[in-house]
């Protein structure tokens, strides 16, 4: 299947030469030159993976990425270098960042390994063993190291299958009535199993219920 490629980039000639040169790549591309433009075409384009500046006309890319990267893979483009702000786009859940000025290749190898990472696996090759007692994890005969709380989250989930959890009650669930964090922290551990797990957003068998919360299949 062609991938399809969302750009968020309010500076016009800049989001044209990234629409050629990933055209060029075999990719279909979308281009959103703010926010709401952006939302939008997360719903209805469906974009496997987001070029998002962090720079835009109306809201910040990081308010972007908080509400899109459980939907799609997030790389940030922005002119800013700060350790800081990796850091953030990080933890809202970006799957890579680029600094302008940038070289297009870069652009174009890291969108090829961000995708390379994430290939998609279909339901019917997985095989899934969760064990409790020694907290051990096996996907397709391959042992899975999760942290603590991944694994619990991945436990409860399995335990509950069929069964759509809200992100408050998982946190309750799962990291106790006592938890005083944001319910983003739910979002970033949902990515950070799917990817170890090597799933994406579109073969997981931890489903998103959009404006809901999340489900085992």
């Amino acid at each position: 299947m062609d991938k399809r490629i969302l750009i968020v980039e309010d500076e016009i000639a800049i989001n044209d030469i990234l629409s050629r040169a990933l055209k060029k790549e075999g990719y279909i591309i979308k281009s959103a030159y703010n926010g709401e433009e952006a939302f939008d075409y997360v719903e209805s384009f469906k974009p496997h993976l987001t070029l998002l500046d962090i720079m835009l006309p109306d809201i910040t890319g990081f308010d972007v990425a908080s509400k899109i990267s459980e939907k799609t893979y997030v790389i940030m483009v922005t002119a800013k270098d700060d350790i800081s702000d990796k850091l953030k786009g990080a933890d809202l859940g970006a799957d890579d960042y680029i600094t302008k000025p940038f070289d297009i290749r870069e652009v174009k190898m890291r969108v090829k390994m961000v995708l390379r990472r994430k290939n998609k696996i279909s339901e019917e090759d997985k095989t899934l063993m969760i064990d409790e007692e020694t907290r051990t994890v096996i996907n397709n005969s391959i042992n899975i190291n999760l942290k603590r709380k991944e694994f619990d989250l991945l436990y409860f989930l399995y335990s509950n299958k069929n069964r759509v959890f809200t992100r408050d009650e998982l946190l309750n669930k799962v990291w106790g009535m006592d938890f005083f964090g944001d319910d983003r922290t739910v979002d970033v551990h949902i990515r950070r199993i799917r990817e170890k797990l090597g799933e994406n957003r579109e073969d997981s068998i931890i489903k998103t219920i959009f404006g809901v919360g999340y489900v085992m299949r």
